[in-house]
């Protein structure tokens, strides 16, 4: 019968994920908050209809989903492009990452979370360096406003965010998961890890990749590319956690990363939509299903969930001044563009719930989930406004 009650929770995931998609974007908000906010409805705190933690199929779809979701993340960067940003988007994303990680950190160890451990002020810190770049690209499209310089810049940054983030993510997970606890020393061979592996894997998948891609489409059988992006997706996934010690997410990413700099990328990234439109949403009810809601009428924890949202905010829009002061471009713009964490921040909390269970508690990923969803709502809000008002003809700000 267990395969039953899996089959069971698969189906409420997937009609609870197309009603909250749909619902928020029927109000215009990403529809990613939807599907967490229909996640935490059904799941063990509130409805009870799903129990994701009780083992079964969903897990692993769920782990396929996220995975998905970072090799699409990784198709979507033009190494290039990102070069030719150049210092501006640099600068914006070093301050993006920089001080959400550090006000993040501390405010975690002032309030106590996880009594006072550095391995949870870690996680919460890193958590705050998210930012989603679909999210914020689409309030820009919205508004006829990619190709100004401020959706450049943003976008630019966010793209720096993710692969940055992505890297304090593996480290923070490798030390987070020791079992000798936190040593500041003990930071160098995640950092020489994770750097080898992202070295070697982008060398050799440079040189590999086109001649791997030329061989797919060779093959006549119909669903090649699909296949073959699945398996290169996975297969990084588990050398990265095999040989590097990082989560598969981060190998999921670099495959993405290396595959996108390549020819027929197009193709793939049409050919693996539909798998991901089936799989992603998964990952966010499954997030939500995981949290525990109850964590927030505790008055301490909902009052330290608002106040990562307001340093989390406060952090991004510093990230604005990384423009300089003499660029043609609105910094508060540019700040506001980077404040939504969306499926980004959610990769982490998903972490929290899972792989780091053992030092994060159901308190911590809720409060990282709160801090998620108000970005995510608020940060299109913001920009939208800022995007209504004509800008002057003097200094940008």
């Amino acid at each position: 019968m267990e395969i039953v009650s899996s089959l069971v929770d698969l189906l409420v995931i997937l009609a609870a994920a197309k009603v909250g998609a749909e619902l928020m974007a029927a109000i215009g908000q990403p529809p990613v908050v939807g599907e967490l906010i229909m996640g935490v409805l059904v799941g063990v705190s509130v409805l009870g209809w799903v129990d994701v933690g009780a083992g079964g199929i969903v897990p692993t779809l769920a782990e396929l989903g996220v995975i998905l979701l970072l090799f699409e993340v990784g198709l979507e960067i033009q190494l290039r492009d990102v070069l030719r940003l150049g210092r501006v988007a640099a600068s914006v994303a070093l301050i993006g990452v920089a001080v959400p990680f550090a006000s993040g950190f501390m405010l975690s160890q002032l309030l106590n979370l996880g009594g006072g451990s550095t391995e949870v002020a870690l996680f919460i810190g890193a958590a705050m360096t998210a930012t989603s770049v679909g999210i914020t690209a689409r309030v820009f499209e919205d508004f006829g406003g990619v190709e100004t310089d401020e959706a450049r810049t943003v976008i630019g940054a966010a793209v720096i965010d993710d692969v940055v983030g992505l890297v304090i993510l593996a480290v923070v997970v490798a030390v987070v998961a020791s079992d000798q606890g936190f040593v500041a020393a003990d930071l160098v061979g995640p950092v020489v890890r994770v750097g080898l592996f992202l070295g070697v894997s982008v060398g050799v998948g440079a040189l590999v990749m086109p001649h791997l891609l030329r061989l797919l489409s060779s093959l006549r059988v119909p669903g090649s590319y699909i296949v073959g992006a699945l398996v290169i997706a996975v297969g990084l996934g588990v050398v990265a956690e095999t040989l590097a010690g990082v989560d598969p997410i981060v190998g999921a990413f670099v495959a993405g990363l290396i595959v996108g700099q390549a020819e027929h990328v197009d193709r793939i990234r049409s050919e693996i939509a539909p798998i991901s439109y089936l799989l992603v949403p998964i990952f966010f009810v499954a997030i939500g299903a995981q949290v525990d809601v109850r964590a927030l009428f505790d008055p301490e924890i909902l009052i330290a969930g608002l106040a990562l949202t307001l340093l989390a905010a406060l952090g991004k829009v510093a990230a604005g001044l990384g423009v300089g002061r003499h660029k043609p471009i609105r910094r508060m713009v540019v700040g506001v563009g980077m404040i939504p964490r969306g499926e980004v921040g959610l990769i982490y909390a998903g972490l929290g719930a899972t792989t780091l269970s053992a030092v994060v508690g159901d308190a911590e990923v809720a409060i990282v989930v709160l801090m998620v969803i108000l970005t995510t709502l608020l940060g299109p809000i913001a920009v939208s406004r800022l995007l209504r008002q004509p800008a002057s003809d003097g200094p940008r700000t």
